[in-house]
């Protein structure tokens, strides 16, 4: 057999990131497999045999179960997805001439990515990008506002420069027009290049570049384009794939205008005002009523002009956040139309769990809860009154026009969930110092709050002390990552997504409880240890990346299945709605299609490995 050399695969484009280091542990760790041209590496239904292969030498055909037919060279790897879950062989691997390959007993494997990060970082990318592939065989067209070309959102005409122009130069004319972005050009007028502030800053303070230099030469970046008369979710996507900010726009390849996310979010905000006014002028419960029952044709509007789920999410929560913060308003109206008079005191309003996170779906129920500003001293018996009165008043009236009393009681009318702000501070320093299971699944819920209505001081108050006192000791993140445990994502033998549920929900999977929760759990645990104050999942994802504390390719493969959960929970609420039915969780994957079952199997399996990564490095008793 030939030498294996590390240098021959560091020059593949699939390990060309990874470390020389971690390539030699690899192939360390390998045996070497020849198969001669038109034999079988592996056929459709062979048993998994514990092992990944890494094409070293030779071309393969790769023939999935629906025909197509991959051409795989040197670098690719064979039977990853089967080492994630340990199902036989759907596909079938041909030599198409002599091969050698590298054959990983996968113990071996799972202990080289404990040991290189950057394997462990590898595979969640390869994960994310095999999400997003049969993601979009199974997504719908997509229509309304994201179907409009990109002429129609851009900035034109596209602000330029020559490449020969100094830093300095460039500088000074993107402040003299208040612009984040310059398109270099070459003596032909065509496009070689894009500046960026970004790109501009990391040349002087990073890079030590004199003010002097040439644009081309010191801070020059390829530029990521896009068709005038393309989709808008098409420059979406590019943006969010290759993580920058602007694309230029190009016809007939001359550039023509500059796009940025926030263009694209300007043509979507239009989509919910209508709805969002309509709550604010509501003069009666009845007419938010009407508001809350018009919602699934909001939600509908909504993601049908969204690439993002959590997009269409966000900006549906923001609707239910309309109706009810109208609702107190109502209710603060009628009190002081029965003589209660005004709020004795400051308080907020807090809004928590799915709401606090702005993570709302069809038919959330409700947990929210109040703080009362103490400094005043203890409450009179008359303030108490008053907020007692205004707390169940609150409570029914959300009921009445359509959220639910939460069925554990998080709600204000209970007196545990109605403190002042130093009681609350009293519970929750308890909390940390003396952590127990039941303070876990409590903190799991109460932890995402954010201010519905009243004084945001008071909120901001109260999460300053949460992050301080999660600082000082982090022994309830250990029960709160138990509580998480008790939750896992669905995956059983031979790649199969396992379903419980009795009556009519036999053969179902629970898609919050055993998907989104986790993820969202996590996020949860890893930014109150990063003392990070946002509540939303995706955000406290993006700002645990930022920080430094997850690599950018676990949270890039967290958030693509995330998207990929929340897209296939809000399609089907919304045909329930449709319908007639009441919305619910719960999904059979028997009824979808067979791209949209390969992209929640492969979900879950990233979802493991993040539940693994928190439960390794918290670890599941605080002890």
């Amino acid at each position: 057999m030939e030498a294996i050399h590390s240098q021959h695969l560091q020059s593949t484009k699939t390990f060309a990131n990874i470390g020389p280091e971690a390539i030699d542990a690899i192939i360390s760790n390998c045996t070497t497999q020849a198969v001669a041209a038109t034999d079988y590496l592996f056929q459709s239904g062979d048993a998994y045999r514990d092992c990944l292969y890494i094409l070293y030498k030779g071309d393969v055909d790769l023939r999935r179960p629906n025909g197509e037919i991959l051409h795989l060279h040197a670098g690719a790897l064979l039977g990853l997805s089967n080492y994630l879950d340990g199902h036989p062989y759907s596909s079938t691997a041909e030599a198409v001439s002599s091969c050698t390959f590298l054959v990983l007993p996968a113990p071996k494997l799972k202990k080289l990515e404990q040991q290189f990060p950057q394997l462990f970082d590898f595979i969640n990318h390869i994960i994310a990008e095999r999400i997003r592939a049969r993601s979009a065989l199974a997504k719908n067209t997509i229509s309304g506002a994201l179907s409009a070309p990109v002429r129609s959102a851009m900035k034109s005409p596209m602000s330029t420069c020559r490449g020969e122009v100094s830093l300095r130069e460039a500088f000074t004319l993107m402040q003299q027009r208040r612009i984040g972005s310059l398109g270099v050009l070459d003596e032909s007028e065509n496009l070689i290049g894009i500046l960026t502030c970004s790109g501009l800053s990391e040349a002087l303070a990073i890079n030590g570049a004199n003010r002097e230099e040439s644009v081309m030469r010191a801070a020059c970046q390829t530029p990521f384009t896009v068709n005038v008369d393309a989709p808008l979710w098409q420059a979406e996507e590019t943006l969010h794939v290759n993580g920058v900010k602007y694309l230029v726009v190009v016809e007939n390849n001359q550039p023509v205008g500059v796009i940025s996310e926030s263009d694209i979010l300007k043509t979507l905000v239009a989509h919910k005002s209508t709805y969002i006014d309509r709550a604010k002028r509501a003069r009666s419960i009845n007419e938010l009523q009407y508001s809350y029952k018009s919602l699934h044709k909001a939600a509908r509007e909504i993601w049908d002009t969204n690439r993002l789920a959590s997009h269409a999410v966000r900006l549906l929560s923001d609707i239910h956040l309309a109706i009810q913060k109208r609702c107190v308003q109502l209710t603060l109206e009628e009190m002081e139309a029965e003589q209660y008079g005004v709020a004795p005191r400051s308080y907020a309003l807090l809004i928590m769990g799915s709401g606090g996170r702005r993570e709302m779906l069809l038919n959330p129920d409700q947990d929210n809860g109040l703080i009362i500003a103490d400094d005043a001293g203890p409450l009179s018996g008359e303030e108490q009154q008053w907020f007692e009165e205004f707390a169940k008043r609150l409570n029914q009236n959300l009921d009445r026009v359509g959220y639910i009393l939460c069925p554990g009681q998080i709600m204000t009318n209970n007196p545990l969930f109605r403190k002042t702000l130093s009681q609350w501070k009293a519970q929750i320093g308890h909390l940390a110092q003396h952590p127990n299971e039941k303070g876990a699944r409590w903190s799991n819920i109460v932890f995402d709050f954010e201010t519905l209505y009243g004084d945001d001081q008071l909120t901001h108050q109260l999460r300053s002390y949460l992050l301080e006192q999660i600082r000082r000791s982090n022994k309830l993140l250990g029960f709160m990552v138990e509580d998480d445990a008790e939750g896992s994502p669905p995956l059983g033998f031979f790649n199969r997504l396992l379903t419980t549920g009795e009556g009519e929900y036999e053969g179902t999977i629970d898609i919050k409880r055993n998907g989104t929760r986790l993820i969202a759990d996590a996020a949860r645990i890893y930014a109150l240890s990063a003392g990070i104050a946002s509540s939303n999942t995706v955000d406290r994802l993006q700002g645990l990346v930022r920080q430094g504390v997850l690599s950018k390719e676990l949270v890039e493969s967290s958030l693509v299945a995330y998207e990929e959960l929340l897209n296939v929970l809000l399609e089907h609420q919304i045909a329930q709605r449709d319908a007639g039915k009441e919305p619910n969780k719960y999904i059979n994957p028997e009824s979808l299609a067979a791209p949209e079952r390969s992209a929640l199997r492969a979900a879950m399996r990233a979802i493991k490995r993040l539940q693994d990564q928190l439960q390794g490095q918290f670890g599941l008793s605080p002890y």
